[in-house]
């Protein structure tokens, strides 16, 4: 096996987090253009939130097939195949002249970026040692706030442009990546991880099933996503309606406030996960878990508080508790799944949290919103932090276990094969 040089980790990891930015920057661009998108397509609020439901449920429908093929296949391949899908289609979306092609686009954004978040989190549990695993998978996640920031600050800087060319100068990047993509070697899955080989197909996905720090976490997830994707996808129009911002104003206030939360909540996570995971096996569900339940209240105060220079802050808080959570449940998934089986881990963790948590979930809160107010509506979803925050700590009572299992397997085994 020839290891992988320091160099090409560093450049491969470079390539991928670019991937992922423009990944979080087209499909979050919509959200941050609820106001010229409903006025031109005449849609209610429950209709705005169907945009996202159908993004999620291309994105959710093809995690498993893309997770299969991941662990048996050339993955920057797959991925570069995956970048052109969601980069046209973002185009086609500044295309649409009706709410029915903008609908289907919406879908093929979702087909393709469903690649991104399983397979680049797999190639850089590979091509890092797990001891650092945790700092490079928040690397990976600092292109979540990167992303969705950008989507906010660009419609609010270059909105006079029109939405259909911020459409355009949103997808036109993704060539370029996918370029890149094409220099990236496909490392040893596993890494310098000695390992057997893992069944494959159906009963690899429900060999997953048996292992409960993944289930937990990936619930922990899902319930966490029933109030962020909310956020993202309603806060613009919160701004405005409840707090009287203009358009502009409050788009740059949910960027810069995704921004701030972002950067220091993914860094934080992932060089906090791996100092404590030196002493716990279960650290980074732990943490998880202590962080989506003081995520909770700091929200809360922020929604109901009605004061700019205390709701903001407050907000901004409450957010960095949710990224940091990002890299901590991901390197727990992979610390507690067989090396031939993270990209299958991966897919089933975006098919089920994605199912649970945010497919019908936008149009659920757009009609509650409608019917009850959004500060209302902000204000009861946000308690579905408290059952990710105990499905988190529940699942770092069963890591130590789970993680024994993994070794068990990696240290009875023979060398891994070369890819």
């Amino acid at each position: 096996m020839t290891p992988v040089t320091r160099r090409a980790a560093l450049f491969a990891l470079g390539v991928i987090v670019a991937a992922n930015f423009l990944s979080y920057l087209d499909r979050t661009l919509v959200s941050a253009l609820e106001a010229p998108l409903k006025e031109d397509f005449r849609l209610s609020s429950g209709q705005f939130g169907f945009l996202w439901t159908l993004f999620t449920i291309g994105y959710m429908v093809c995690a498993i097939p893309i997770g299969y093929l991941a662990d048996r296949y050339h993955r920057p391949r797959i991925l570069i195949g995956c970048i052109l899908v969601w980069s046209v289609a973002t185009i086609g979306s500044g295309v649409a002249q009706t709410a029915h092609v903008l609908y289907g686009c919406r879908i093929l954004i979702g087909v393709g970026e469903a690649g991104c978040l399983i397979i680049g989190q797999a190639l850089i549990a590979d091509y890092f040692r797990k001891e650092v695993r945790g700092r490079a998978l928040s690397v990976f996640h600092l292109a979540v706030p990167l992303g969705g920031t950008a989507a906010f600050i660009l419609a609010g800087m270059l909105g006079e442009m029109g939405w259909r060319e911020l459409f355009y100068f949103a997808g036109a990047p993704g060539f370029l990546v996918a370029a890149l993509m094409l220099l990236l070697i496909d490392p040893p899955r596993g890494g310098e991880e000695v390992h057997r080989p893992a069944q494959g197909g159906i009963k690899g996905y429900l060999q997953l099933f048996r292992t409960p720090t993944l289930m937990l976490v990936i619930f922990g997830q899902a319930f966490a996503m029933l109030f962020l994707v909310c956020l993202i996808h309603f806060g613009t129009d919160f701004f405005v309606r409840v707090r009287g911002m203009d358009a502009q104003e409050a788009q740059i206030s949910l960027g810069v406030m995704a921004l701030v939360s972002g950067l220091l909540g993914s860094a934080v996570g992932g060089y906090l996960g791996d100092r404590l995971a030196k002493k716990r096996r279960g650290a980074y569900a732990l943490l998880a878990g202590i962080s989506y339940l003081l995520a909770m209240p700091l929200l809360l105060a922020g929604f109901r508080i009605e004061t700019k220079a205390l709701f903001l802050p407050c907000l901004t808080a409450g957010s960095f508790f949710l990224f940091l959570c990002m890299p901590a449940v991901n390197a727990q998934i992979a610390n507690v799944t067989h090396p031939d089986q993270r990209a299958k881990a991966w897919a089933l963790a975006v098919f089920i949290l994605h199912l649970f948590g945010d497919t019908f979930n936008p149009p659920l809160f757009g009609a509650v919103s409608d019917l009850h107010g959004r500060l209302n509506a902000f204000t009861w979803f946000s308690f579905s932090l408290i059952l990710a925050g105990a499905s988190c700590l529940l699942a770092s009572r069963f890591a130590g276990r789970d993680v024994d299992r993994v070794r068990a397997l990696e240290s009875a085994a023979p060398p891994p094969r070369p890819v």
